[in-house]
């Protein structure tokens, strides 16, 4: 039997499967979707923590895949709209725009935004939502993108923060990366293989 993860995320236990990814790392296999207890919870957690911090928020940003599930019950919950860049374009999305970015478990990917959504997020606040924080690849890339289509990007939201130390056993969210606050509800170790 392969070796198993115990995840105790505010009070949901899950066993998750350690697998190694391409650079070596062993990581355990979350994966939120369709887990609607852990996902109503972590999004009601997610949510508390964005209104203590009064984080101004017009619409919520997300990736394909993972992030989804979070991002919608988030936004379902601040009653907000929610865009989801995806990892190809399609027919009807128009002239899109790409963002380029990697991750410790799928390596090399590029996101597309459609030109309409591109509109719709312009000069906005924007909180981003995603399953894991590990080595902040993706926020980096989504940071870029900022810059490049001009929203405001006020924070980021994840389920989990991964890592090879919990540099916070007291668990406070959030923690700082490049002055944005990261709001997370559990942790999750990285270990070297």
């Amino acid at each position: 039997m392969r070796d198993i993860y115990n995840l105790n995320v505010l009070g949901c236990k899950r066993k998750l499967l350690i697998a190694t990814t391409p650079n070596g790392i062993k990581i355990a296999g979350f994966n939120p979707v369709g887990d609607m207890k852990l996902l109503k919870i972590c999004a009601k957690n997610l949510v508390k923590q964005i209104k203590e911090k009064q984080i101004e928020c017009d619409l919520i940003l997300t990736t394909e895949f993972k992030g989804l599930p979070i991002a919608q019950e988030v936004a379902r919950k601040l009653n907000k709209d929610y865009i989801c860049l995806r990892k190809e374009p399609k027919c009807y999305m128009g002239n899109t725009t790409s963002l380029k970015s990697k991750s410790i478990t799928s390596g090399e990917s590029c996101y597309y935004i459609s030109e309409i959504e591109k509109e719709k997020i312009n000069g906005k606040n924007i909180v981003f939502i995603d399953d894991v924080f590990s080595t902040g690849s993706t926020f980096d890339a989504i940071i870029n993108f900022s810059n490049q289509i001009n929203f405001n990007l006020n924070a980021c939201a994840v389920i989990l923060k991964e890592d090879f130390i919990d540099w916070n056993k007291n668990n406070k969210s959030p923690f700082i990366y490049k002055n944005i606050p990261v709001f997370y509800c559990g942790f999750l170790p990285l270990q070297n293989s």
